[in-house]
């Protein structure tokens, strides 16, 4: 009886298990991804209601907060807990920045956001959720004010998003 000599499918798992010492020396060992400082900010209220139900769930290094108002050379920001912060502080440390906002955001609140950030060279995202009404003026509000902008399927996707942003 002849061996069966055809190629069976290497399963995922076994890859690891199937290199030699040379092939392994190849191999990337590098630590798990480093710990983010992320800030996820709402710009308008039902903004602030998603961002509000995510500051509960464990997060490693994200940071929620709610655009409050603009004040001279700062923005004032109301944080999870209901304290108020400066927006200035708030970036000190940060890596990367999430302004989330729905069709009611505040355009303002986007353009300080995004100066701020860009002048301390931290990246930048911009999550629309849509609703009821359009989000084309709020697309344009973060468009300039955003490294990256994800129009969302709905609130739903927010979550995911963070999740693969590393917040």
């Amino acid at each position: 009886m002849q061996p069966d000599t055809r190629r069976q499918p290497t399963l995922l798992g076994s890859c690891t298990l199937a290199t030699t010492a040379a092939e392994a020396r190849y191999r990337i060992s590098y630590p798990e991804f480093t710990r983010r400082s992320s800030r996820v900010i709402a710009l308008d209220d039902r903004a602030a209601a998603i961002v509000r139900g995510m500051a509960g769930q464990r997060w490693d290094g994200g940071h929620f907060l709610v655009f409050e108002s603009a004040v001279p050379d700062d923005a004032l920001l109301r944080c999870a807990d209901g304290g108020t912060a400066l927006l200035s502080e708030e970036l000190d440390g940060a890596d990367a920045v999430v302004m989330v906002a729905t069709a009611d955001a505040n355009a303002e609140a986007a353009s300080i956001i995004g100066d701020a950030c860009a002048a301390r060279g931290i990246m930048s995202a911009g999550l629309v959720v849509p609703g009821a009404g359009p989000v084309g003026e709020v697309v344009s509000a973060l468009r300039p004010n955003a490294m990256v902008l994800v129009l969302l399927r709905n609130a739903a996707d927010v979550p995911e998003v963070l999740s693969a942003l590393r917040v």
